[in-house]
């Protein structure tokens, strides 16, 4: 993709806050990229790298910008108000991760708004409105009050907002943060859709790496900075109609909980996408980097069957050694967790091989409840709700479902965290037997 005119262009872009004083904190610095009509762009980075006000800064919502933002041949930071104006109403439209949607109209109401502002013809302007919410299944919801609708089908009627007035991009800010999987993984589909099929220029923001695939080019940003830049040369074909093709139902299940799973991460990038979401869960909170390279010791665990102690040697040694430098409490802790991880991965593979035996199913239901921490008697029952997963029949959320639901109605029983928590484990390994 490498079309002659870039939709949007900066020129030595930064933006500083309360300059010349104290506190003064540059949140951009010389930032100079190229974003190319149609393309779809992730702005990737922790928390506090300046993600999010370049994005704003493309927006022409960003003040204290220096340096230039050009849409097409025009700088944005030079336009009057009116055409800021203009620019706002009929070149961008935005979505953000709260939806701010106004609660006190009704959902028809809140994505005709901008077209009020255009002074659009009533008739015309509910039309529209109609046409959008029918396209992303949530027309049924027109007289609703936002807070009656899920967060996805909120983050739906926020789409079809930010697309009313037909704008040339999309911009939007983590706009998967407040959804559960399942709705990210809807929200994520239909943005790629509007890229691919619409040929919308899309600039998203996200911290979150499983989303860096659905991308044509990723800028890394550090510290208000963009560290390096990578292109998806074969982007994920994420389209609507694929999915519907007949694909394995196990991976089927786990692409609701695991939504950048397709067909395409089968094969040389299954081993590194398993470590990942291993990685993920148990180093929760550590930096990119440590998470990044702990990958790799995952991959050798599950490759080539390394021990239980060359996973705590890696974490202990030293980082001049080649390690993680962690201390050897916490190397321990975290390296018994990814061991066990495996070692119930090594069994389930097994079962796959050999059927599926009652004792399989038993050794997995006590692997959860000590990782749970948590006791409970009526092991025929939660031995039951495991093996519909295991056996392919529920998904992860039908799991935590029955695991949280009263005993009477056929549930566990258990308290939501503890439903949750197992579900997302059980969930895991079955990500890790997966072939």
């Amino acid at each position: 993709m490498t079309p002659s005119k870039p939709i949007i262009k900066t020129n030595k872009l930064a933006v500083t806050y309360f300059a010349g004083l104290d506190n003064e904190a540059r949140a951009l610095q010389d930032i100079n990229i190229e974003i190319h009509p149609g393309e779809f762009i992730i702005l990737f980075g922790p928390s506090g790298c300046g993600k999010s006000t370049l994005l704003y800064s493309i927006a022409g919502l960003q003040p204290n910008v220096q340096g230039s933002i050009f849409f097409y041949d025009k700088d944005i930071i030079l336009f009057s108000k009116k055409e800021l104006e203009n620019y706002h109403q009929k070149k961008t439209g935005m979505v953000f991760q709260a939806f701010y949607l106004i609660n006190s109209v009704t959902v028809e109401k809140n994505v005709m708004l901008p077209q009020i502002a255009l002074g659009a013809p009533v008739m015309e302007r509910k039309k529209r409105t109609m046409e959008l919410l029918a396209h992303f299944g949530v027309a049924e919801q027109a007289g609703k009050l936002p807070l009656e609708l899920s967060g996805g089908q909120q983050q739906r009627v926020a789409i079809c907002r930010a697309l009313i007035n037909e704008p040339e991009i999309l911009l939007a800010d983590e706009p998967v943060g407040n959804l559960d999987t399942k709705s990210a993984h809807d929200v994520m589909l239909l943005l790629q859709e509007l890229n691919q099929k619409q040929k919308k220029t899309v600039v998203l923001v996200t911290h979150d790496p499983s989303y860096l695939d659905y991308g044509h080019r990723v800028f890394h940003m550090r510290d208000g900075r963009i560290m390096r830049t990578d292109v998806n040369e074969s982007v994920l074909q994420i389209k609507k109609d694929k999915l519907e093709t007949p694909i394995p139902k196990e991976l089927e299940l786990l692409v609701r909980t695991y939504s950048s799973l397709l067909p395409n991460n089968v094969g040389s990038l299954l081993i590194p996408f398993k470590a990942k979401q291993i990685i993920s869960e148990i180093l929760t909170g550590m930096p990119l980097e440590n998470i990044e390279r702990a990958g790799k010791a995952v991959e050798n665990l599950l490759i080539n069957r390394a021990s239980s102690g060359a996973v705590l040697n890696y974490f202990d040694k030293s980082e001049k050694e080649g390690g993680l430098g962690m201390d050897k409490r916490t190397a321990a802790y975290l390296a018994n967790e990814i061991n066990g991880i495996a070692e119930k991965i090594r069994l389930l593979e097994r079962h796959d091989e050999n059927g599926l035996r009652q004792e399989i199913i038993g050794e997995i239901r006590g692997y959860l409840l000590d990782y749970a921490n948590v006791s409970y008697d009526n092991t025929g029952l939660l031995e039951k709700i495991i093996k519909t997963r295991l056996e392919n029949k529920f998904d992860k959320n039908e799991v935590e479902k029955y695991l949280d639901m009263p005993i009477k109605e056929g549930g566990a029983g258990l308290d939501k965290r503890t439903a949750k928590k197992m579900a997302q484990r059980l969930e895991l390994l079955m990500l890790g037997k997966y072939k």
